[in-house]
């Protein structure tokens, strides 16, 4: 329970900070050239903190380093990924209106 709590905390930080996402206003307007960044959640705080802890404890350096650098990457299209089909979702939902 003490660890879920510290991993709200995180996200709750990271939400404070993190910019508001990139939404349409209505159902006509063109994609942005940049979607953003969904904010950070507590699953995905979690996978990363494990591959950080975890990963780099069970392989040699270099290829841990790989597979941070891999997980960082990886982590930034889905969110990057996920902000876009929000903005279409929204705009979609516009449209009906």
């Amino acid at each position: 329970m003490a660890a879920l709590a510290v991993l709200a905390v995180v996200v709750a930080v990271e939400r404070r900070r993190h910019p508001a996402p990139v939404v349409p206003h209505t159902g006509q307007d063109d994609p942005p050239d940049d979607y953003g960044l969904i904010a950070l959640t507590v699953p995905e705080v979690r996978r990363l903190l494990a591959v950080f802890t975890h990963v780099s404890a069970a392989v040699t350096p270099p290829i841990a380093a790989f597979w941070r650098e891999f997980e960082l990457r990886w982590s930034q299209w889905r969110r990057r990924h996920q902000a876009r089909a929000r903005w279409y979702h929204y705009r979609r939902r516009l449209t009906l209106t």
